[in-house]
């Protein structure tokens, strides 16, 4: 199977334009349902089957609406995918996600893309916000969605190595950017060192993530004056922090 790779340079950015599969080793199915360990059954937009016997289901869902919608539609992929005990789901999303977005893909470890592409020697099936579109060497087709099935046993999935990896690393990544906001909000003027401290972070990954929050104006310079530059949080960084604090029941 090939998966992409999640890009984290911008939080403004897409994770991904496109997450491959291979089409001999998966289906998709529409209107997907599912009951959970919960008793609840559970619909997503899509779902990628594996062909060997069911074993794995990767929810696909997409994000539209108000950001408040979007954002909301962010954490429930995360606890239902929980419930179902899947460890791989998938947003598509037709936009440049919002910081908040961005914040909570990565808190939830929700990776966001804009298409979902899987393809074989002879087919491609790519899903978007758009729709489904198939395409075969000899023409173009339009994918009829399929029936929903019959409601599935809970399955247990084994994560994909490349997968766990990277979205664990962009959660850390995540996490240690919410502590850095909540850092500037608690003391006002906060200085490199300290962050250095409080995050358990070396000068060079302080500072990376300072410049990233600056960027998405979430901190600003405060005291340029004297040897060290100190920052405090704007109103833009509180505004994150108070639409992050709605979510936090939904954590790991």
């Amino acid at each position: 199977m090939e998966i992409a790779e999640f890009s984290s340079k911008k939080r403004t950015a897409i994770s991904s334009d496109e997450i491959m599969f291979n089409l001999d080793d998966w289906h998709l199915e529409a209107n997907f349902s599912i009951m959970g360990s919960s008793k609840i059954i559970h619909q997503f937009d899509y779902a990628l089957v594996s062909e060997n016997n069911g074993s794995e289901i990767i929810p696909i869902s997409l994000l539209s609406g108000t950001k408040q919608e979007r954002m909301e539609a962010i954490v429930l992929l995360h606890l239902r995918a929980k419930d179902l005990s899947m460890s791989r789901k998938f947003a598509i999303s037709g936009t440049t996600l919002t910081p908040y977005e961005n914040f909570l893909s990565g808190m939830f470890s929700v990776p966001v893309v804009r298409a979902v592409v899987l393809s074989n020697d002879d087919k491609t099936v790519r899903i978007s916000f758009e729709g489904v579109n198939s395409k075969s060497s000899m023409m173009a087709e339009t994918i009829k969605p399929v029936e929903a099935k019959p409601h599935h046993e809970e399955i247990e999935t084994e994560p994909s190595i490349r997968d766990d990896v990277a979205m664990r690393h962009r959660r850390d990544h995540t996490m240690i950017m919410h502590d850095i906001l909540s850092l500037a909000r608690t003391y006002g003027d906060l200085g490199i060192t300290k962050i250095i401290y409080k995050c358990n972070l070396n000068y060079r990954s302080a500072l990376r993530a300072v410049n990233e929050l600056l960027e998405n104006r979430l901190l600003e310079v405060s005291d340029n004056s004297g040897a060290k530059q100190k920052y405090k949080i704007t109103t833009d960084g509180l505004s994150m922090l108070e639409e992050i604090r709605h979510f936090t029941f939904a954590r790991d």
